[in-house]
């Protein structure tokens, strides 16, 4: 079976494989300007507990001169769905050209046939997803120091997840493609399925894997939360209700007019700012959360695939 797995799906294993030499060069060229400018400007004596004067417009200088390259180093979040164009033909192409019935009369079972390509398969597109995670944890190394790599603009491309959703992708393409029998309705099915569920996690449940923190500040500046991920940052009164904005500009214009300092007079006021967050140390315990979750998804939908293809007749 690896023979003629390796046989079928060559040319996917090969692009998938020119995908990770190309993403490393990539990863390279791009890493030396951002790690000369971060320890050139010693940003490292600005991270938290440590600090030094200047460290917010260095820190703000740094973000925005590399603030585009962070952003293509974001689409590297697409790369697992290329599993799907590998996951949704394994069965659609054989339905389609009708060679299933030459596959299965070769003295091996449709059970074993479809698990041991979906086995093979995986190794294969988890070893690429994996060497990509690990070359975004390298690349982004400079932007997670100073920004940390909890919030989803990191935690997405980094680490056990990449080959979990890996993993997920081929799975649900397998799935679609046995359900549809047509390639290009399958892979179509699949990234939706895809799509749907990466978000629903990253937005309804990843939020809620440990019970997020509260803080509560005496002063009414800002929290220093840089790296940790804060879903909600407000200003509240004496009694616990929210400052709104146009509130705060009218409390702010009448400490002006009365020439004394702003954030002192809100502070008198009794009002204190609330901070919502997930600490930047659970990244790996919500890595191996998250990860196991895809993992289980991916085994369920795969165990799917067994038992209907085994019911459904050729």
């Amino acid at each position: 079976m690896a023979w003629v797995t390796w046989r079928q799906h060559r040319a996917q294993l090969l692009v998938a494989a020119g995908f990770v030499v190309t993403v490393a060069v990539a990863a390279l060229a791009t890493a030396l300007p951002v790690r000369d400018a971060y320890h050139r400007q010693a940003l490292s004596s600005c991270l938290p507990p440590a600090a030094r004067p200047g460290c917010d417009l260095l820190v703000s200088h740094f973000r925005s001169e590399f603030a585009s390259l962070a952003q293509v180093g974001r689409y590297l979040i697409l790369l697992p769905a290329f599993a799907l164009l590998v996951g949704a033909p394994l069965l659609a192409r054989e339905f389609e050209h009708g060679t299933f019935r030459l596959a299965w009369t070769q003295g091996v079972s449709r059970r074993r046939w479809l698990l041991s390509k979906s086995v093979l398969l995986a190794a294969g597109l988890v070893l690429a997803a994996s060497l990509i995670g690990l070359i975004a944890t390298w690349w982004r190394a400079p932007f997670d120091h100073v920004e940390g790599r909890i919030a989803p603009s990191a935690f997405d491309v980094e680490g056990l997840v990449v080959p979990a959703y890996t993993l997920f992708a081929l799975a649900v393409g397998v799935l679609a493609g046995l359900v549809l029998r047509r390639t290009l309705p399958a892979i179509s099915l699949a990234a939706a399925a895809f799509v749907a569920t990466r978000l629903g996690v990253e937005k309804l449940l990843r939020p809620h894997y440990l019970a997020p923190l509260h803080r509560v500040a005496n002063g009414t500046a800002p929290g220093a939360h840089a790296r940790d991920w804060v879903f909600d940052d407000r200003l509240v009164d004496a009694v616990g209700r929210r400052i709104t904005t146009a509130r705060e500009d009218i409390a702010v214009v009448h400490a002006q007019h009365a020439g004394i300092d702003a954030q002192q007079y809100l502070t008198s006021l009794g009002w204190r700012r609330v901070i919502t967050y997930q600490p930047a140390s659970r990244f790996w315990t919500f890595q191996a959360i998250e990860a196991g979750l895809f993992v289980a998804l991916a085994v369920a939908a795969i165990a799917v695939a067994v038992v209907l293809l085994r019911r459904r007749p050729a």
